[in-house]
């Protein structure tokens, strides 16, 4: 098989449609039908049934179509880096971030870099945590951002930023905006939210078993926003670290007798094999103020 192929096969899944997707694709109709059909031989079975105007993929054509897109995508990444490459000067860097970090504390640390260097692309990615050495490792990603220790691997670097607390999180209009510092026993009382992604959660959760507590979710979501959303509007709290908020109107105090805290750091590939503006961005989250 080749390229063209694959992105002919594409256009009829999107279309699922001969005569459409040979107008989009501007080969003939029957050359189209050819090359599907070739296809299906190299897979050895059907991958789009023809019914009349009913045309449809096969559970075979739907697995293939998902790999087939994955390989295009690929190959605009492949093409991109190529042409940053080859653009004198012009640098492209990748970087995972976990959904459980704000951006409050990183604003001000990426415009900087910004500033200083006008002609590195940045590109962000949500990244699942447990899959960030692979990325680093596969050059998928140049560097991660996550609340992970450092790893034993020593092909990957590991730069410590900042220390952030579990807070407790509600809305500005919350009986409990008048206290200082919350009780767990104040907990019991509300509607609380589980974030699925919090990297405080198991300590937490130890915590309430140790005591004894009845603090059961009522809502449970590893959808950040959506949470964070609810809690503003009053609707229920949650634990936030104390920079992760990323919606207005939420208010976060310490919680009594509860003292755990993470380390956000960065990670990038180990040595010589690095970029220089991942190199860059190392040298600048060294010397930057993440405290101030």
């Amino acid at each position: 098989m080749d390229l063209k192929q694959i992105k002919y096969f594409l256009t009829i899944a999107e279309t699922l449609n001969f005569t459409v997707a040979s107008e989009q694709s501007h080969i003939s109709q029957p050359a189209l039908t050819k090359s599907i059909q070739k296809l299906e031989e190299e897979f050895g079975g059907l991958l789009v049934i023809r019914d009349g105007k009913n045309t449809r993929l096969t559970e075979l054509g739907q697995i293939v179509r998902e790999e087939f897109e994955n390989i295009i995508k690929s190959q605009a990444r492949v093409k991109s880096l190529a042409d940053n490459h080859l653009r004198a000067g012009h640098h492209m860097l990748n970087i995972g971030i976990i959904d459980s970090l704000g951006p409050n504390k990183f604003i001000d640390f990426f415009t900087e870099f910004m500033g200083k260097n006008p002609n590195t692309q940045i590109i962000m990615h949500r990244i699942d945590e447990s899959l960030s050495e692979e990325a680093i490792l596969s050059g998928d990603l140049d560097a991660c951002i996550c609340t992970q220790e450092g790893t034993k691997n020593h092909k990957i670097k590991t730069l410590p930023l900042f220390e952030e607390r579990i807070l407790l999180a509600f809305g500005k209009n919350a009986v409990l905006a008048d206290k200082d510092e919350i009780a767990l026993d104040d907990i019991c009382k509300e509607n609380y939210f589980d974030r699925l992604n919090c990297n405080f959660r198991s300590d937490f959760q130890a915590i309430i078993d140790e005591q004894k507590l009845d603090i059961r979710p009522v809502l449970q979501s590893d959808r950040e926003e959506w949470i964070q959303y609810l809690v503003a509007s009053g609707k229920g709290i949650c634990m936030l670290g104390e920079y992760s908020a990323i919606v207005p109107d939420i208010i976060m105090r310490p919680i009594k007798g509860v003292n755990i805290k993470r380390t956000t750091s960065i990670s990038m590939v180990f040595g010589s094999s690095a970029s220089e503006a991942i190199m860059t961005l190392e040298r600048l989250a060294q010397n930057y103020k993440w405290c101030s």
